[in-house]
C-alpha cells in the first residue's frame, strides 16, 4: 500500500465556522488520502463524534469556550485515534506534546505545513498498521556493497548504524556486522525510511528496535543490549516519536543544552 491509497478518516474540531471551512477546504485539496468525516463545534459534540465515527485523526482546537481542547483529551483514557492541534498561539505548543499530539499547527496553517503534517501522519499509521511503503517480497531492502561482496539488508534486519568518518557499519539483529564506504547522510538518502531515525552525528537507530529511552542519561537502549547516546538537541525529537510508537521513556532530569554532540559510547 502506498500513500495516496491509505485512506485516513479525520474529524475536524473548532468553534469558529470559517476555521473548520479553512482547515476543511486545505485538507480536501492538498491532502488526497485524508477524508473528512465530520466537524465539531465544541468539546462535548467532538466527544459524541468521535466515539460515533472513531475516525483515524483529529484536528483539534486548543481554545475553546468551557473546555480547552487540552482538557478534551483528558476525556480518552485508552485514545485511539491521532491528534493534531490548531492553535494561533505558540504556548501551548509543550503542553500538547505532554498530551501525545502527533502535531501542533498555526493558525492560519501554512499549506507546506499541513503537507508535510500529512506525510508524517500517513507514514505513522502505515508503520503502525504494519503496511510496507514498498511492495517488495518480505519486505524493503537496501544494497550493501562491501569490497568483493553485495548484500541485500531488509530494513527489519537492521538494529542502527554507526558511522565512523566516512565509513558506516549497519549492526543487524543476526549480530552480524557490514562496513560500506559510505556516510551516515548518504545512508538515511538510501534507506528512505521513516522508522529511522538520526539521533547522533555517529548513530542512525531503527526506532522498532528500541526496547527504552533514559531521559535522564539521554540514551536508548536497545535490544541487543547497546546502548546508544542521543545529541542533546536532538532528544526532544526522539523522545516525541517513541511516545508515537509506545515505546517506553523512562524520565528523569533534563540536561542542560550543548554546543556539541557527546562524544560516541563504545
Amino acid at each position: 500500500m502506498n500513500h495516496s491509497e491509505m485512506k485516513i478518516r479525520c474529524v475536524v474540531v473548532d468553534d469558529e465556522l470559517p476555521a473548520r471551512q479553512s482547515i476543511c477546504r486545505q485538507i480536501e485539496k492538498n491532502c488526497p488520502n485524508f477524508e473528512v468525516i465530520q466537524t465539531a463545534s465544541s468539546a462535548p459534540e467532538a466527544y459524541q463524534v468521535i466515539k460515533e465515527c472513531a475516525p483515524d485523526l483529529v484536528f483539534l482546537d486548543i481554545q475553546m469556550p468551557n473546555e480547552t481542547g487540552l482538557e478534551f483529551l483528558d476525556r480518552f483514557e485508552n485514545r485511539k485515534f491521532s491528534v493534531v492541534f490548531c492553535t494561533t498561539y505558540h504556548e501551548y505548543a509543550v503542553e500538547a506534546l505532554r498530551k501525545r499530539a502527533f502535531d501542533y499547527l498555526l493558525k492560519p496553517v501554512d499549506e507546506d505545513d499541513l503537507i508535510a503534517c500529512a506525510r508524517r501522519i500517513t507514514e505513522r499509521l502505515l508503520i503502525a498498521r504494519g503496511e510496507q511503503t514498498t511492495e517488495v517480497p518480505g519486505g524493503r531492502r537496501i544494497e550493501l556493497v562491501t569490497s568483493g561482496q553485495r548484500y541485500f539488508v531488509r530494513h527489519t534486519d537492521i538494529l542502527y548504524v554507526e558511522a565512523s568518518g566516512s565509513y558506516s557499519t549497519f549492526y543487524l539483529e543476526s549480530g552480524k556486522r557490514i562496513t560500506v564506504s559510505k556516510n551516515l547522510k548518504r545512508i538515511e538518502q538510501m534507506l528512505q525510511d521513516p522508522v529511522f531515525q538520526r539521533v547522533h552525528n555517529s548513530f542512525l537507530v531503527r526506532l522498532a528496535s528500541v526496547q527504552s529511552y533514559d531521559h535522564r542519561n539521554g540514551t536508548l537502549h536497545l535490544q541487543n543490549g547497546k546502548q546508544v547516546p542521543i545529541a542533546v538537541r536532538k532528544r526532544e525529537a526522539v523522545r516525541q516519536r517513541l511516545v508515537e510508537l509506545m515505546i517506553e521513556v523512562r524520565e528523569g532530569t533534563e540536561l542542560p543544552m550543548a554546543a556539541e554532540d557527546p562524544p560516541a559510547m563504545n
